[in-house]
């Protein structure tokens, strides 16, 4: 079972994978609900994964780790740059959630570090998890951390990638154009048509298809 759970802040997504009773957690972009959602059913938490370091997928890293003792996986520059707040974006963030959203908070956002990831990797992992297997590849170029995830050859959290609808944006702080098109590219255009891809913003949608509409609730404000 995987589970979407948008984030309550901006439209990020969070991801629960379930399966006999134990749960993986894919960005930390939701907290209270990842929670609730656990608790409910009695789930274990077993491990979390990060797609990169940017702020809106880390909000609640620190809270989870807590609240659910959950060790978290990321390639090792991820675990680098969420220590740093100029690195994960977070001081920047009310500029982001303008550009974004097209609101004007009221107060100013707090900048915010995560502790190192529990287990690292470089550019490639690859693990076994309940009968599934994972691929973890770094391919920078949105940020130097980014990473998607495939789980048994067939479904792809994608991060900041593959966004339905919306080009892939470098543009930001540390992000580059040539490492896209000469790391991320390649790999991307050959993800298989029909491919479930679960991206960090947005519907979760089949290569070459598009995504069923849903309405979703504008966020709250950034605390």
């Amino acid at each position: 079972m995987i589970i979407q759970i948008p984030s309550d802040k901006m439209d990020s997504n969070s991801y629960l994978l379930e399966e006999n009773g134990h749960v993986i957690i894919i960005d930390a972009a939701s907290g209270e609900e990842v929670i609730r959602r656990i608790s409910d059913e009695g789930w274990t938490a077993d491990f979390l994964f990060l797609t990169h370091e940017h702020f809106d997928h880390i909000w609640y890293l620190e809270e989870l780790r807590q609240r659910l003792a959950v060790p978290v996986v990321a390639c090792r520059l991820c675990s680098e740059r969420v220590q740093d707040v100029k690195a994960n974006l977070s001081n920047i963030a009310d500029v982001l959630y303008y550009f974004k959203t097209g609101i004007v908070l009221e107060g100013r956002s707090e900048s915010f570090t995560c502790r190192a990831a529990d287990q690292v990797f470089e550019d490639e992992y690859e693990m076994e998890w309940q009968g599934h297997r994972f691929l973890f590849q770094r391919l920078p170029g949105h940020s130097p951390a980014s990473t998607i995830i495939t789980m048994d050859g067939e479904k792809v959290f994608s991060g900041d990638y593959l966004i339905y609808g919306e080009e892939e944006i470098t543009r930001l702080k540390d992000g580059s154009t040539e490492d896209y098109e000469a790391f991320a590219r390649p790999v991307l255009e050959k993800i298989p048509e029909g491919t479930l891809i679960y991206p960090g913003h947005g519907e979760i949608y089949r290569m070459g298809e598009a995504p069923e509409p849903v309405k979703r609730q504008a966020p709250d404000l950034i605390r």
